[in-house]
């Protein structure tokens, strides 16, 4: 995964954008700005699908891109999985698996929901299972 903050004089804030292992765009976070919705539909008009349109991307702009590491924190995962159960043994789950690993537990949350979503008999996994049967490596279809 690759993310890069953008940063511009037209508001205050950093813009998030990551992109997955095969480059192409998996999400765009503007909740750090202070960005208007007209502003909004126009930077994400501008943002790329794969990374290596980025220098295209900010060409003629005044925004300031830099890439960083993309960290998952336990807190994220926990506000985002968003089912409260055995936080103690989810902590300690957590922090066994590698920053990779968080970072693909995090992003499999999203393909997780839209599946129960779509298959609505069955419920979602506590967190501790999703994080010992590594539920994120499943294909949702």
């Amino acid at each position: 995964m690759r993310r890069f903050l953008i940063t511009s004089p037209n508001y205050t804030g950093q813009a998030e954008i990551v992109f997955n292992n095969d480059g192409t765009l998996c999400r765009i976070d503007l909740t750090d700005t202070d960005m208007q919705p007209s502003m909004v539909k126009g930077f994400k008009d501008r943002v790329c699908v794969h990374v290596d349109q980025i220098p295209d991307m900010i060409t003629g702009s005044k925004a300031t891109i830099i890439e960083s590491d993309f960290e998952v924190s336990f807190d994220m995962f926990w506000k985002k999985y968003n089912k409260k159960i055995n936080k103690v043994r989810c902590i300690q789950l957590f922090a066994k698996l590698n920053k990779s690993q968080q970072v693909m537990a995090y992003m499999g949350i999203d393909d997780y929901t839209k599946y129960l979503k779509k298959e609505t008999w069955r419920t979602k996994a506590d967190p501790e299972t999703y994080l010992r049967k590594q539920y994120w490596e499943n294909e949702y279809k």
